[in-house]
């Protein structure tokens, strides 16, 4: 591998420099170059950071052969250190070091054109992505292909023409890439804000182009019939009625209520059985308003069951479960995707696949509330390799790399938004039809969690149920 040397001292000069200049900008003149001179300074700074990932790659490679480590296993990690370096996912992190040993070793003018600013890493990335099959060879020619476009075109028009390039360059190849694409077809989901997700579909575009088109004739054709409106008389758009229509084949359901799915959903008692503000939590999407679950909850096509979650009263953290199998029980499983939300990595938001051993159980790590963590595939093949190690505690995980730096994240509160500090409430009256109808409904909810022990049975010293126990939810 190969390397420029980077002027990296003359660089943070010019980066403090820049950020020294005194005062706010005096006119719209100056507003506009100083942003265009921090722009080309984000992209010299992105350029740096390709040819540091670069140097290091190079040393642990160098390191790992004088250790005798074997050819294959070397630089095993190193894309997930990248990532706790930058506080970005390992998926990110694995571009990241993809992108520092294509420019270094292949393409010197994108290199360039970064390290001037002209460029930023946006615009390398896809490019480098474009060019990920062709050999060193044909990769050097579309860098100089693609030279004067450098710094004119946007990332989607580099993308296209360095794809040209390649399929012009290699079309057996391109061809043959395009064949093989149908085997990764798949259906995935990404959470979005205001509990909603996005369904995500990649297969073939012919077949994708027929599936949209077919949706958006037959909501053409509903609209045109005058069936515009669902079963509450509300008029719906075309875009309404589109994904009305996908549910439908889907599940024979067009809002989902007969899909027998189970779903973790996290709130207080407050939020559950009053009128209170308090998000819910939906394990592996995020805050739900509180009168929203509210509405989930009453419809009657639902079957919900209610459990009880005990947490700290003052960092509202879950609390002590407990185990003697090797497997995680369904219980703990629960209870750390309840507690993790997402992969518990620094910085890694991907979802949780697995429930691991913190301390590995051939290590003598006990399956236990204090020893689980939730992690996404790719993290828990990363503690694996040569030098990790994890550590910690329920409430803590410390993930410790090859070069000795650590990464610690603590767990937050089970109901993230809750009022730390809620007003002190009146002990119920006896008296009051409401007050025995709301203690009647929770005692119901722990008579019929009974049907779905695996929580209970693992809880250790619970404390009294007080305003800021939660209260989970499981719809089947």
């Amino acid at each position: 591998m190969t390397t420029n040397p980077a002027p990296a001292n003359d660089l943070l000069t010019e980066v403090r420099e820049l950020l020294a200049q005194p005062g706010p900008v005096q006119d719209q003149a100056e507003a506009v170059d100083r942003l265009r001179d921090l722009e080309a300074v984000k992209g010299m700074l992105e350029a740096e950071q390709a040819l540091v990932t670069a140097s290091f790659e190079k040393l642990r490679l160098e390191h790992e052969a004088s250790q005798k480590v074997p050819k294959a296993q070397r630089g095993k990690g190193l894309a997930a250190e990248i990532a706790l370096a930058r506080s970005e996912s390992p998926a990110r992190g694995k571009h990241h070091l993809e992108l520092a040993q294509a420019l270094c070793q292949d393409m010197p003018h994108t290199l360039a054109a970064l390290s001037q600013g002209r460029i930023r890493e946006e615009h390398a990335q896809v490019v480098v992505k474009e060019t990920s099959e062709l050999s060193s060879r044909h990769r050097q020619k579309v860098d100089r292909a693609l030279q004067d476009r450098l710094g004119v075109a946007g990332p989607r028009e580099l993308a296209n023409e360095a794809r040209a390039h390649a399929q012009r360059l290699d079309p057996k190849n391109a061809a043959e890439r395009t064949r093989k694409a149908t085997d990764d077809r798949r259906v995935t989901s990404q959470p979005l804000a205001d509990g909603v997700a996005k369904l995500i579909a990649f297969g073939p575009s012919r077949i994708i182009d027929g599936i949209i088109a077919k949706l958006r004739s037959t909501a053409k054709t509903q609209i045109a019939a005058g069936k515009a409106a669902d079963k509450h008389g509300t008029i719906r758009t075309r875009d309404q009625i589109m994904f009305d229509t996908l549910s439908q084949w889907c599940t024979g359901s067009s809002d989902g209520s007969t899909i027998p799915i189970e779903t973790l959903l996290v709130m207080t008692p407050d939020t559950l059985f009053a009128q209170g503000a308090t998000p819910a939590w939906l394990a592996g999407h995020g805050p739900i308003p509180a009168a929203v679950v509210r509405e989930w909850l009453a419809d009657q096509d639902m079957q919900v069951f209610l459990r009880r979650v005990f947490t700290a009263p003052q960092t509202q953290q879950v609390i002590g479960l407990e185990s003697t199998a090797r497997a995680f029980p369904s219980g703990l499983r629960k209870m750390a995707l309840v507690r993790d939300r997402a992969c518990r990595t620094p910085f890694c938001e991907a979802p949780i696949v697995d429930t691991d051993h913190m301390v590995p159980y051939r290590n003598g790590g006990p399956t236990s509330w204090d020893n689980a963590s939730g992690l996404c595939a790719w993290c828990n093949q990363s503690k694996e390799n040569r030098d990790w190690r994890h550590d910690g505690d329920a409430q803590t995980l410390r993930v410790i790399t090859p070069t000795g730096h650590t990464y610690t994240k603590h767990a937050g509160p089970v109901v993230p938004g809750n009022d730390p500090d809620p007003p002190k409430q009146q002990p119920p009256d006896d008296d009051d039809p409401d007050s025995q109808q709301s203690r009647l409904r929770f005692d119901s909810s722990s008579r019929r969690r009974r049907r779905y022990p695996a929580v209970s049975q693992y809880i250790t010293a619970p404390p009294p149920i007080q305003h800021r126990d939660g209260a989970g939810t499981k719809a089947a």
